[in-house]
């Protein structure tokens, strides 16, 4: 493939993931992203495999189970739900394989060591400084009639590994490939977060492209992470896909050209963040032990919170941004709780800086919690969300200005608006702005006191306002005094119907305010087929063997090749639900659908047929005659043969 065929994919996927539902950062913005959540699963004779994703940190993680051993890979470093399931499928976890020391969070390997006793096994050239098997190319492990045979595919890092399962009952020999940060669905790792010549990397990740591709096309791959994640760019939403798919699909896996390939490898990579460094190093030592506590950090006086920020502390504040933005102390950074606080904190708070934290008794407990995911172990203090006791302790109150999209307009009309700064990646900036706005990421706010005048009226920008909420307190610790953000950023904007400059059409603007699909949850579904029967057409977009297993009354099973076609021969006004397993798919497939035909408006079952099977079937409700029980199916799993069919590519940041 050549760079510029290359380019026109990558901006393709990035077009179409903008008309998906939900991108990267967003999906954070749940009470699920922050706990981990079974994504997928496969099972045979004698051997089951679960992943589970992480959503706040794009992470994915493996628990295989055969017999009465389990094995973990890549485990997170709180890891009681790994020991909860295994002993609940009659297992001990005995072994701890990583495929590289992590650089995005902290890993549990020595914290499963220490609580189970389990072998760490790990890449002879990590360097490892905890007791460990050193595995070679070719190593294997073998539980049963189940092997896991280790190899080395070095270019994210010169010690990168995959992992080869061999089941029985799978004709595909290897049934998985459990890639690491080696291969993506829709991308590859990168290869610049060590202090290594990236070019030098990126060759070596070639040649291990090519050794991958010689594996079945029907080996399941598996890798670390999904969308969101800065290990790389432009990674699917999806958390599966096989080696034939991503052989057809995966732009970098065309590149028949090294130098080509070297050279696409190393143009387009989101900037890493500074913490990254020290999570590989704690993750090669061995991380110190750590357990989930009930113990507040100590409150803070207003003295003890002058003297830390006087000294290069930080307060970081998790409330939400509208709370925020009425009063929150000067300087402190809003990285609201429900998002990527453990990403972003590590983006905008040096790495050994003395932390303070905002909010209520739970959020400052659950921050705690969640900043040792990226290795920030201590946290010095705390202040409770009372604005009078800051008051009382000396403490300077600020508020932020929240402009709305048609007041900012209207500024913009008269020629009085603020300075603008967009705060998003260079990449969403050429794609969509506002106007003739700045562009400072927020990945480099260094810049903010470079390039800005501190007495200058400030208005940020982002997608939604979790950036630029974050912009507003990095401004003020740097002096500024009067600054401001948009409320609900250039999605609020879009919703307004007010202008926009970038590479997008208005036409592909216009796509995007209407292709999000509507969600209809599983309470209001029932209800519309029990009182309006036939009034929905339900298309079922999961694979033909789960549906025939269990599906909704009425329901029809189209694949996603076929979907456009499908729907296209239903009459205009139709009203249409698509469903699946837990409503990802279904959303991704929506909004694509949307973005080509935006008049068709397409409804999506939120959580899909588990949430349906949990709050209709399980809860005893009222529901359709026909509707019998799934079959023996753990309600957060699916049991799948053969991953859900590719999706539209995800940018690696977001809101």
């Amino acid at each position: 493939m050549s760079p510029t065929p290359f380019r026109a994919a990558l901006a393709t996927a990035t077009l179409l993931a903008l008309a998906t539902a939900q991108d990267a950062e967003r999906a954070t913005h749940t009470d699920t992203a922050s706990t981990p959540q079974v994504s997928f699963e496969a099972k045979g004779e004698g051997w089951l495999l679960r992943q589970y994703q992480l959503g706040c940190l794009s992470l994915l993680s493996y628990l295989l189970v055969v017999g009465d051993e389990a094995v973990v890979i890549d485990p997170q470093r709180d890891v009681e739900h790994y020991e909860s399931d295994a002993k609940e499928l009659g297992a001990r976890i005995k072994h701890v394989w990583l495929t590289h020391p992590h650089a995005d969070f902290v890993a549990g390997h020595t914290e499963l060591a220490h609580r189970t006793g389990a072998q760490i096994a790990v890449s002879a050239l990590a360097n490892a400084a905890f007791p460990h098997r050193a595995l070679q190319d070719g190593d294997q492990l073998r539980i049963g009639k189940v092997t896991l045979t280790a190899w080395l595919t070095p270019g994210h890092t010169p010690n990168t590994m995959t992992f080869l399962l061999d089941v029985p009952g799978e004709a595909s020999k290897p049934a998985f490939a459990l890639t690491g940060d080696t291969l993506f669905v829709g991308s590859i790792g990168r290869p610049d977060l060590l202090d290594v010549p990236p070019a030098d990397l990126a060759a070596q990740s070639f040649a291990s492209v090519q050794r991958l591709k010689t594996l079945p096309d029907a080996t399941v791959v598996l890798p670390a992470h999904g969308a969101g994640s800065l290990c790389g760019a432009h990674l699917s939403p999806e958390t599966t896909s096989t080696i034939g798919r991503e052989k057809a699909s995966n732009p970098y896996l065309q590149i028949p050209s090294l130098a080509t390939f070297v050279a696409n490898v190393i143009s387009h990579q989101p900037v890493a963040p500074q913490y990254f460094a020290f999570n590989v190093e704690m993750n090669r030592v061995g991380p110190p032990l750590v357990e989930r506590t009930t113990t507040l950090p100590p409150t803070l006086d207003g003295a003890a919170v002058r003297e830390l920020l006087a000294n290069g502390g930080y307060v970081v504040d998790l409330r939400d941004q509208v709370t925020y933005a009425k009063d929150h102390v000067e300087g402190a950074i809003n990285v609201a709780l429900r998002g990527r606080l453990d990403t972003w904190t590590g983006i905008v708070v040096p790495f050994q800086a003395k932390l303070v934290l905002v909010g209520t008794d739970a959020e400052v407990l659950e921050g705690t919690f969640r900043l040792r995911r990226i290795g920030f172990d201590h946290v010095a203090g705390r202040l409770p969300a009372d604005v009078q006791a800051w008051r009382g302790a000396g403490l300077t109150v600020r508020q932020s200005k929240v402009l709305t999209p048609n007041q900012l307009h209207a500024l913009m009309q008269k020629g009085q608006e603020p300075l603008i700064v967009d705060v998003r990646n260079a990449e969403e900036y050429e794609d969509l702005r506002l106007g003739d706005v700045g562009n400072i990421p927020i990945t480099d706010s260094a810049r903010f006191t470079k390039l800005l005048a501190k007495g200058t009226p400030v208005v940020t920008v982002c997608n939604s306002a979790y950036r630029s909420s974050m912009a507003i307190g990095l401004l003020e610790r740097a002096g500024f005094t009067d600054v401001a953000s948009l409320d609900g950023g250039v999605d609020a904007w879009i919703d307004a119907g007010l202008p926009t400059k970038g590479r997008m059409t208005k036409n592909t603007v216009a796509a995007v305010k209407l292709s999000l699909p509507e969600p209809i949850d599983a309470a209001m579904l029932q209800k519309q087929l029990l009182e309006q029967p036939g009034s929905y057409h339900v298309v079922d977009v999961r694979p033909a063997w789960q549906f025939a297993e269990w599906t909704l009354p009425g329901a029809v099973n189209v694949q996603s090749e076929a979907l456009a076609a499908h729907l296209a021969a239903l009459p205009a006004d139709s009203r249409i639900v698509l469903v699946d397993r837990d409503g990802s798919h279904a959303f991704a497939l929506a909004g694509a659908l949307m973005a080509q035909t935006p008049e068709r408006l397409l409804r999506v079952l939120h959580g899909g047929l588990i949430a349906f099977h949990r709050d209709v079937v399980l809860s005893g409700a009222a529901a359709p005659t026909s509707l019998a029980p799934p079959a023996p199916v753990a309600p957060n799993a699916a049991a799948a043969k053969s991953p859900s069919p590719a999706t539209p590519k995800k940018r690696s940041a977001g809101c």
